[in-house]
């Protein structure tokens, strides 16, 4: 358990996650539990919109390139959904973690070397911050880059049909599905209440992806940075040649919280993150066979999705390598400490801190893989070799 230490307040600028945790409370996934109902009404008119339809109505083309790009929108779509769920059933878990970095951050900024802690704390803030803001700006967009291409392609191939050509006029849809008995392919006004409403349900699922990864990767680089911190102790101690027993209580209690942070973390992003690995070997060998062979409008819809998911795919993998460095750069600096020269209580503290390192901390994904670059690498070498089967197979028939 965490105790949040309320003598100490955490200064504005080293708050934990603090716009992330508004943007929860805005869609109920933060703030008073009765908020939830908000956070089941986005999730209800995504799923309406875009899963059901895509799952029990068809793709609505006998094109295998159609129906090859509907099937992985329907991955990347139900991954998002999934996964966003799943991360709403953890709230506790979430809630612990929150209080349990509070504390730490508390307690290394108002102990020993807090102003070398604050500024380590600062820069990683700062650096926070501006991904947010840049994922933000990306997310907003990203519904309309969506929706623009094929609307302005469905628009001009309206304007300038002649009724008399032989050819009917089909329209350019954001995502391969039927829609509950429209016509959204022939019809001006059918097609256009599908884009109104599929608007609003890209905006949820930008939203459900603002606040998933920005989430996921923020938790996993602060558990780093708590780890971070444990190793500055360390060695600003050994550095100042002057171990007391004060101290070393204190990096120990430190270590413990950062150990806990972490297991939290891997409670909460295990599930999430092999969703995301296992989803996206089949979302990147579908496109890649989409792109192969359709160069459109629909390419820019196609290629808005797959580097949401190269980006997302790529960072779990750098951040949990980095999470695993920075817990084993903990033991590197215990065993830079001279604790051969200090007392046998002193040294019984050094040997907890190094039992402790000897456990393995990282990223799993459901308990089968680790999550780090060397994964990333497997997953795309995987996504390509399927590619290459798929492609072949259909050479053949």
């Amino acid at each position: 358990m965490f105790t949040t230490q309320n003598s100490h307040r955490l200064p504005s600028e080293l708050e934990v996650m603090p716009f992330i945790l508004r943007l929860m409370e805005f869609i109920g996934l933060w703030g008073p539990p009765g908020q939830i109902v908000r956070f089941l009404a986005a999730f209800g008119w995504g799923t309406m919109i875009i899963l059901f339809p895509k799952a029990v109505l068809g793709i609505g083309s006998d094109r295998f390139d159609a129906i090859a790009k509907g099937i992985a929108e329907f991955i990347f779509e139900g991954s998002l959904f999934v996964a966003t769920a799943i991360f709403a059933s953890k709230r506790i878990a979430f809630e612990r973690l929150i209080d349990g970095l509070k504390e730490i951050f508390q307690r290394a900024t108002n102990g020993p070397h807090s102003n070398d802690c604050y500024d380590l704390l600062l820069r990683q803030n700062l650096s926070i911050n501006k991904f947010v803001k840049g994922y933000t700006i990306y997310c907003c967009f990203g519904p309309f880059v969506f929706c623009v291409p094929s609307l302005a392609a469905s628009h001009f191939r309206y304007w300038t049909h002649s009724g008399n050509q032989s050819e009917p006029l089909i329209f350019e849809l954001p995502m391969e599905q039927e829609f509950y008995g429209l016509q959204i392919r022939t019809n001006f006004l059918h097609y256009h209440i599908f884009v109104l409403l599929s608007l609003f349900a890209y905006f949820v699922c930008a939203y459900f992806l603002l606040v998933k990864v920005s989430v996921h990767f923020i938790m996993i680089q602060y558990s780093s940075s708590t780890y971070r911190l444990v190793a500055l102790r360390i060695r600003k101690m050994t550095e100042s040649k002057e171990v007391t027993q004060s101290e070393l209580v204190d990096i120990v209690e430190l270590h413990r919280l950062a150990y806990r942070c972490s297991t939290l973390v891997e409670q909460i992003c295990h599930l999430p993150l092999a969703l995301e690995f296992l989803t996206c070997i089949l979302f990147w060998c579908l496109t890649m066979f989409y792109v192969s062979n359709n160069i459109d409008f629909n390419l820019v819809n196609v290629m808005v999705l797959f580097w949401l998911s190269l980006l997302e795919t790529f960072g779990y993998s750098y951040l949990g390598s980095k999470l695993t460095e920075q817990a084993d750069e903990v033991g590197a600096a215990i065993y830079d400490l001279p604790w051969f020269e200090h007392s046998v209580e002193l040294q019984r503290y050094c040997r907890l801190m190094l039992q402790r390192v000897q456990r393995p901390t990282g990223i799993t994904g459901a308990k089968f893989f680790v999550v780090q670059l060397a994964t990333f690498g497997s997953v795309v070498q995987m996504s390509y070799s399927y590619y290459l089967v798929l492609k072949e197979a259909l050479t053949m028939i």
